[in-house]
């Protein structure tokens, strides 16, 4: 093997050899990126999303004969893509009690069972 045979063998690759906390370090950038990548992409979702939204609105308005401009259409899309994913809690009623019994079914089941127990203890010493 002839000299620069060997100097390109030995040649070290950047970062071949990298510490643990290189490595850590490496994949944090890594994260950084894709998770900035995906805050990028899912803004121009967004904003194809409004501007479809918008079209459709329009010919909705010019087929309905309503006399709407872009820039109430714009503020109408605004205010409900701000209160799309907020929190309210349902009207009070009977699917409401119903949902909250299913979601307390065991603790509600153990403590009728408790109840139960308790006044066939009672029937059986007094009765």
């Amino acid at each position: 093997m002839s000299q620069a045979q060997a100097k390109q063998t030995q040649i070290e690759v950047p970062g071949q050899h990298l510490t643990l906390q290189e490595t850590l370090r490496v994949m944090d950038v890594a994260r950084e990126m894709r998770d900035q990548r995906e805050k990028a992409e899912e803004m121009f979702r967004r904003d194809d999303l409004r501007v479809a939204l918008r079209e459709k609105l329009m010919r909705t308005a010019r087929l309905s004969g309503d006399n709407v401009t872009e820039a109430e259409i714009d503020a109408a899309i605004g205010q409900y893509m701000e209160t799309l994913h907020t929190y309210q809690d349902p009207a009070p009623g009977l699917k409401r009690f119903l949902a909250h019994c299913w979601v307390w079914r065991d603790k509600i089941l153990w403590s009728m069972a408790g109840v139960a127990g308790f006044a066939g203890g009672l029937w059986y010493l007094f009765g």
